[in-house]
């Protein structure tokens, strides 16, 4: 009974994990471009630089099948899962339905494609028969994203918060979708804090919440800090949040507090150069170098 039930979701899952070590190692960044070197994170902070989002919203364009994969490649109409568990019925776009963005594939073999397109039917099939899979919507927004359909990505990862209300991984995933891919600052911003509020030990939420507003979200530039603030509050000491901070700061002009914050980690790395470079360069701007 266990191997009839639950065979097609582990063959699923094994799938989903190759195909995604295959994207991972392609080191494929989408719609993200490179502040440069004027105004990315110092490389002598050892932090990475930092990316903004594209202007330039992406075409929703529905493809011809594609030969090699199982079932058709082609546009479904909206359906609603089983309404089962006691769950509200799910009612966006067909969790199966496979809607690349053609740009947004081009650095995929034919091959990877037809594993990601195949992928996501067989993972929409298990969702529909069981709507509490929350690992199910979870991947298939994840497969949906690296396609370029980030309305569909965006629907079930939506329904995910709706099974799993307190999870943490489906409101971080919307944050950083509605900010990078759908440009709707405001509900990047609900949906990060949502996320800290359920994890508040995962400082990498933080860190996107404090960047939503540093590089996009321009009315609320001024909290940039807030977010890190709050981070190192629930996880004192964290050195990543701490030289984020430190940059944040001085990117702000508040050369004051970015040295508070550059000593710090100062005194955790007195023999790191970089940093005492930084550090000997704030004293600089302020008139206090010794």
């Amino acid at each position: 009974m266990f191997t009839t039930r639950y065979t097609p979701w582990i063959a699923g899952f094994i799938l989903v994990i190759g195909l995604f070590a295959g994207i991972l190692l392609r080191g494929r960044i989408s719609h993200l471009l490179d502040f440069g070197s004027g105004s990315g994170v110092p490389a002598a902070a050892g932090i990475p630089a930092h990316s903004v989002v594209a202007s330039s919203s992406v075409p929703r364009i529905a493809v011809q099948p594609v030969s090699g994969v199982a079932s058709p490649v082609s546009p479904l109409p909206h359906t609603s899962a089983p309404l089962k568990s006691g769950f509200p019925p799910y009612s966006g776009r067909d969790p199966g339905e496979v809607r690349p963005v053609p740009e947004e594939v081009l650095l995929f073999t034919q091959d990877q494609k037809n594993q990601i397109y195949a992928a996501i039917e067989n993972e929409g099939k298990a969702v529909k028969a069981n709507p509490a899979f929350f690992n199910g919507w979870i991947h298939i927004g994840l497969l949906k994203k690296n396609i370029g359909d980030f309305e569909g990505a965006r629907d079930v990862w939506e329904y995910a918060g709706v099974i799993e209300p307190l999870n943490s991984l489906s409101f971080a995933n919307l944050g950083d979708l509605y900010w990078r891919y759908l440009h709707d600052y405001p509900r990047a911003e609900k949906n990060l804090k949502i996320s800290i509020a359920h994890k508040p030990s995962d400082t990498a939420t933080y860190i996107t919440l404090a960047d939503l507003y540093y590089y996009s979200y321009t009315e609320k530039a001024s909290l940039a800090p807030q977010p890190l603030l709050d981070g190192l509050a629930a996880n004192p000491g964290d050195e990543n949040l701490m030289r984020h901070l430190g940059f944040i700061y001085e990117r702000q002009g508040n050369f004051s507090d970015a040295l508070v914050w550059w000593e710090k980690i100062l005194t955790l790395h007195p023999a790191d150069q970089k940093v005492q470079d930084i550090v000997n360069a704030l004293k600089q701007k302020l008139g206090t170098a010794s």
